[in-house]
């Protein structure tokens, strides 16, 4: 989801951007009574706000624009605008602009929230956006009156948006912890925090028949905490902390557990996970991992001993990724997978019937715990046609149902030609792939068949000549 600014610039040449952004100062400028005034304190602290989106409204083109104003503190050397709003998803593209002067370029990226906070979150809402953001306090003009426009996106009208703000004495960072300081934001209690998680996991935790309520907090609490820590790298890379503790001493049974809360999402061994670090060229895991079941809920993994001599979970573990995301289907032949954990499962009717890790992931090897039966298997819109032997096809649809494009591998990676189609069948490109890399040429056709561009690749290395 991207502030208005940044999808004309995607959009428009420069020189239509900067007119397209003069003409929507000058609309809402036009209309400022429209935008509710908060006041902003000199001093540093933080002040909230609420605003009824959609009440008093401005329009540009067939667009419909609310939010608020304010006006900058005289003293705002060197500290930075820093805010937290809570929005109705309707009013999804958002951006600052001046009531005068030189609009200039400001927001540059958010961080989404990871949690509820109090006063401004409730974990009944859904469809909100909940962003923590600042601003270089260079772009503002001391003095200066701004206003925080939103723009609707969706059907629904009128929605609350509620917030704080502030220009901090003191820069940071401004990482989710730094925004959290400087606004003083509390975290909402670990009941709505699993309740905005949708998290069965959370639920056990907090289920006294099972767990006290000390180790089910902070289990919560390193959840939230790993999820935070969670990152997608370039590449195709993750950063994630996975955290453990002690044994919890209420021991609780697994069975008991399954009895009153459901199966588990994904139920995983150590001798497993030791095969994919061996596959991968892992480290050997510790002693201590030795003869050990996982039982996944969400973001928890419930561990047991493996022998059924005691079937007491005696830790549990914390992931950033979210192990629901590959629990059985009640119909159909599907597949589903955490890019995180390099892993993918396949089900038929609410059944598990494959398992494999590091598949379709460019030229690396796959390892299958379990290879499913021949057959085709969907994820939306992207479907995964097992021939056996290590044939497949890859490929996924528009949503009429027709290929928009297909690729074959041979022993679980990319081997053959690539094709692609444009809505109309007509060819849209075709590329050749050897062991999981480009190699050959690439080239891309228009709906009319004719060639647009032409690259030659080696083994994944485009060649120049």
């Amino acid at each position: 989801m991207k502030p208005l600014l940044l999808s004309l610039v995607l959009a428009l040449p420069l020189h239509a951007v900067e007119s397209a952004v003069v003409e929507l100062q000058k609309t809402l400028a036009g209309r400022a009574e429209a935008f509710d005034r908060i006041e902003l304190k000199s001093d540093g602290s933080s002040v909230r706000f609420e605003v009824k989106l959609g009440v008093e409204t401005a329009e540009l083109d067939g667009a419909v624009f609310d939010g608020f104003r304010f006006r900058c503190p005289e003293d705002v050397t060197d500290r930075d605008f820093v805010w937290y709003f809570n929005a109705p998803a309707a009013w999804g593209e958002w951006y600052i602009l001046p009531l005068d002067g030189e609009p200039g370029r400001a927001f540059k990226d958010w961080i989404d929230a990871d949690r509820l906070y109090r006063p401004f979150d409730k974990p009944s809402e859904k469809d909100r956006l909940r962003i923590l953001q600042t601003l270089d306090g260079g772009y503002f003009k001391p003095g200066g009156e701004y206003i925080m426009w939103f723009r609707n996106t969706g059907k629904s009208g009128a929605g609350s948006l509620r917030g704080i703000a502030a220009f901090p004495a003191e820069n940071d960072s401004w990482k989710a912890d730094g925004v959290e300081k400087a606004l003083s934001l509390k975290p909402a209690p670990v009941e709505d925090q699993v309740t905005a998680l949708n998290s069965r996991g959370g639920l056990i935790l907090l289920d006294d028949r099972f767990f006290d309520r000390d180790y089910g907090s902070g289990r919560i609490d390193s959840a939230l905490m790993s999820i935070r820590q969670t990152k997608r790298m370039s590449g195709g890379f993750f950063l994630t902390i996975q955290t453990f503790v002690p044994s919890c001493k209420t021991k609780p049974s697994i069975e008991e557990i399954i009895k009153e809360h459901g199966p588990a999402d994904f139920i995983r061994t150590s001798r497993e996970r030791t095969r994919v670090r061996s596959h991968a060229g892992g480290d050997e895991p510790d002693e201590d991992e030795d003869d050990v079941t996982s039982y996944h809920y969400d973001h928890f993994a419930f561990e047991v001993d493996g022998d059924g001599k005691d079937r007491g979970v005696r830790r549990v573990a914390t992931f950033g990724c979210n192990f629901a995301d590959v629990a059985p289907t009640a119909k159909g032949a599907t597949f589903s997978a955490i890019d995180i954990e390099n892993l993918t499962v396949f089900h038929r009717d609410g059944k598990e019937v494959g398992r494999a890790y590091y598949f379709l992931e460019g030229s690396k090897k796959p390892l299958f715990i379990t290879e499913p039966p021949a057959g085709e298997y969907r994820n939306g819109g992207e479907f995964l046609i097992s021939e056996g032997g290590g044939k497949w096809t890859w490929g996924n649809r528009f949503p009429n149902g027709k290929t928009a494009r297909r690729i074959p591998l041979e022993k679980g990676v990319f081997n053959g030609l690539a094709e692609g189609f444009h809505p109309n069948g007509a060819t849209s490109f075709k590329a050749g792939y050897r062991n999981g890399e480009l190699d050959g040429d690439a080239v891309q056709f228009d709906e009319e068949g004719n060639e647009t561009s032409r690259r030659r690749f080696k083994l994944g290395k485009e060649r120049k000549n």
